[in-house]
């Protein structure tokens, strides 16, 4: 009786273990797509990490996770352009206002960012989602200077697309395994 109960304990330590491995896939686009098609904007997903995936031979989360990081980095980057490009010929002192407060909000992202690459190298999954949780409200603040104002939000899409990838980041941070260190 030990002896199955000994052989049951090991049995379920596995299963455990399989269970809380990442998700793992082939690699190049066909890998990205596997693992993408776990968040909730699996096409977005794919298309912003699918661009990088052929210079990987095993793609898993973790590695999806830092395609994404990157393309939200480069969006980021285009967004705060693109608010200065907006400023030139904002029509009201309000618009130019919100459109001076986004681009301080994509800055405070891209320091978002950057914590958010090196929690993924210590597979810190709890700052990984922290960090995308601040991105993504600076996107909604920039949102809300708009409405604020009662003007249209030339941000709006760049925005939106920005929001549905730190949901993307978030997803796949739950699929990052923890290395515990003491």
């Amino acid at each position: 009786m030990a002896r199955a109960h000994a052989l049951f304990i090991v049995l379920v330590a596995a299963v455990a273990l399989l269970a809380a491995r990442p998700v793992a896939a082939t690699g190049g686009v066909a890998g990205v797509a596997e693992v993408c098609k776990n968040t909730p904007f699996p096409d977005l997903c794919t298309r912003t990490a699918g661009k990088h995936a052929k210079k990987y031979k095993v793609v898993d989360a973790v590695t999806v996770l830092e395609m994404q990081v990157d393309a939200f980095k480069k969006r980021v980057k285009a967004a705060r352009k693109l608010a200065k490009q907006e400023l030139k010929t904002a029509p009201t002192p309000l618009v130019r206002r919100a459109l001076n407060l986004c681009k301080s909000y994509y800055l405070d992202a891209g320091d978002n960012l950057g914590a958010c690459k090196r929690a993924i190298g210590f597979r810190d999954a709890v700052t990984i989602r922290a960090t995308m949780s601040m991105a993504a409200q600076d996107m909604q603040n920039c949102d809300e200077e708009f409405r604020k104002a009662g003007s249209q939000n030339p941000m709006e899409d760049h925005n939106r697309s920005l929001i549905e990838m730190s949901e993307i980041c978030r997803t796949l941070s739950n699929m990052v395994p923890y290395e515990h260190s003491h």
